[in-house]
């Protein structure tokens, strides 16, 4: 454990050999994948200043589940007109995602361990067929909370409760691991021995925020 005193509460690393989750959830996004782009300057160099942010905006609901994000992007092209890109060029930005072979084998070496690892994130339909499709997630984790599925998003409570609701688990055996220090506060507040990581410290900063041996 360590003091966290910007904040004054203990962080309780999912995998301390001493009290280890028997549940990890790992997010998606600067965990064990990382976008090859900058959003927000590639958005708005096809639609102008703001352009980004109206698409960020319009995503929401998709991220919800409570439309398809195809139909989404062709509703704010039709209120940026001049717009350079379609619809599908939108969708394949979404595509250009790397996956990190290395975290991926700590999520198997964790769930070889006994820990049973748990796909928890943000994603509108397109991209959750996107990753399922490319990168087997399905075949990497035990379980998949997509918040397009769950019909809310991080950090929203409802997102972690219902998670928890669904796994059926003690919050207090319940991990989770998210580069948005958002998220991982709002998962401590439904009981979730929850962590930050940062991306730019590769996966040996990963293994230390969960509490995993070098």
């Amino acid at each position: 454990m360590t003091l966290r005193a910007d904040i004054d509460i203990v962080v309780d690393r999912p995998l301390d050999p001493a009290r280890p989750v028997s549940v990890l959830l790992w997010d998606a996004d600067g965990v064990i994948q990382h976008p090859r782009h900058e959003w927000v300057s590639r958005l708005d160099a096809w639609g102008g200043p703001g352009f980004a942010e109206a698409v960020f905006a319009a995503e929401v609901p998709a991220l919800r589940g409570e439309a398809p994000f195809r139909d989404v992007l062709a509703h704010v092209l039709v209120d940026w007109p001049e717009a350079t890109a379609s619809v599908d060029d939108l969708l394949e930005l979404w595509e250009q995602v790397d996956g990190d072979d290395e975290a991926v084998l700590l999520v198997q070496q964790v769930a070889a361990s006994g820990v049973t690892c748990v796909l928890a994130t943000n994603q509108q339909d397109h991209r959750k067929d996107y990753l399922r499709r490319v990168f087997g997630y399905d075949d990497v984790f035990a379980r998949s909370f997509y918040s397009c599925d769950l019909g809310a998003r991080k950090p929203e409570l409802a997102y972690f409760e219902r998670v928890l609701e669904q796994l059926d688990v003690a919050a207090e055996q319940v991990g989770f691991v998210d580069d948005v220090e958002a998220n991982v506060e709002a998962a401590r507040q439904v009981g979730i021995r929850a962590v930050h990581h940062d991306p730019t410290s590769g996966v040996a900063g990963l293994r230390a925020a969960l509490g995993w041996p070098a």
